[in-house]
């Protein structure tokens, strides 16, 4: 059994990951779950778990006493104190996510834990689509936010530290996610509008509604990981997407046929918005084969579904 340690384990994607492991991989992995939060905000219980710890991630010396207490094989980098839209303050980027990366990749020296995978991102790393193509692994970046500036620094320094140090750093950028334990109101428009549409809030678009992105259904996303650690693949960057585009105006009908009463409004776009992007994913399909990925009309049945408070692990 490999002891895994999940940096914000009690956030969207982390929680997922928890749910992940306890529905098909639980006699595989104990997890140590380190959060800002001292349990799940929803209240959700996990098998996986081991410890849970509560701190904050700038804190060396609270990371470094669960380097000296646990021997971990794999750490997975899921934690970050900004989304897209708050990254306007570049030196808080920096101070709260950047600068605490490069302890916790001294820590992995210094421990010889050579295993960390780093969930980074898919739109905020590249930038717009140039000339309509999907963005490959061996694009040039054009972030266009502080948060995608720290993200592709915090790469850079990841291999780096490969060619000094010999870790082993896997970075997925991922598209955008979605599914059910999202509970931010700051990043995910999916979970976002289906929030609002419960509530009876309205919804604010920024812009006109025809921005496309790709998207992918969080459990898929916990799939191809698992598949990825089975492989034995450790390090290299890859893009993680489904390759299903959809705009804003596209997301907004789906929804409005289960909540027919949901309303938006529009508004300016934000300057650093990504308008349209879509993951070229040939680099990963050739590394663990075709993937089945949910279509949007069945992963938003299963968010709703979640939403309502039915569990869709089946």
């Amino acid at each position: 059994m490999k002891r895994l340690l999940l940096l914000g384990g009690y956030g969207f994607i982390g929680t997922n990951i928890l749910k992940y492991i306890d529905s098909y991989l639980i006699n595989d992995f104990s997890v140590i779950v380190f959060d800002r939060i001292a349990s799940h905000p929803g209240g959700a219980t996990f098998n996986c778990i081991e410890q849970s710890f509560e701190g904050d991630f700038g804190d060396k010396s609270v990371l470094r006493s669960l380097f000296i207490e646990f021997r971990f094989d794999i750490v997975v980098h899921a934690i970050n104190s900004t989304v897209p839209s708050t990254s306007v303050n570049a030196r808080f980027d920096i101070e709260s996510n950047l600068l605490p990366t490069i302890d916790l990749l001294d820590l992995l020296v210094e421990f010889k834990v050579s295993d960390i995978i780093f969930l980074s991102s898919g739109g905020a790393i590249y930038g717009d689509m140039v000339n309509g193509l999907p963005h490959k692994e061996t694009d040039f970046e054009y972030p266009k936010s502080s948060y995608g500036i720290v993200k592709l620094a915090i790469e850079k320094y990841m291999f780096q530290y490969k060619e000094l140090f010999n870790l082993h750093p896997l970075v997925l950028r991922v598209s955008n996610p979605y599914g059910p334990y999202h509970y931010s109101m700051k990043q995910g428009i999916i979970n976002i509008c289906l929030a609002c549409a419960k509530t009876g809030q309205e919804f604010v678009v920024w812009g006109d509604g025809e921005a496309r992105k790709d998207f992918i259904f969080i459990q898929d996303f916990c799939f191809i990981l698992f598949e990825m650690i089975r492989n034995g693949i450790r390090d290299g960057i890859f893009n993680v997407g489904s390759s299903e585009i959809l705009s804003v105006n596209q997301i907004l009908s789906n929804i409005k046929i289960h909540y027919p009463d949901l309303k938006w409004t529009n508004t300016d776009y934000r300057k650093n918005d990504i308008l349209h992007f879509q993951l070229d994913t040939t680099k990963l399909k050739e590394s663990i084969g075709t993937v089945s990925f949910t279509t949007f009309t069945e992963g938003l049945a299963k968010t709703i579904k979640w939403i309502n408070g039915t569990d869709i692990i089946e």
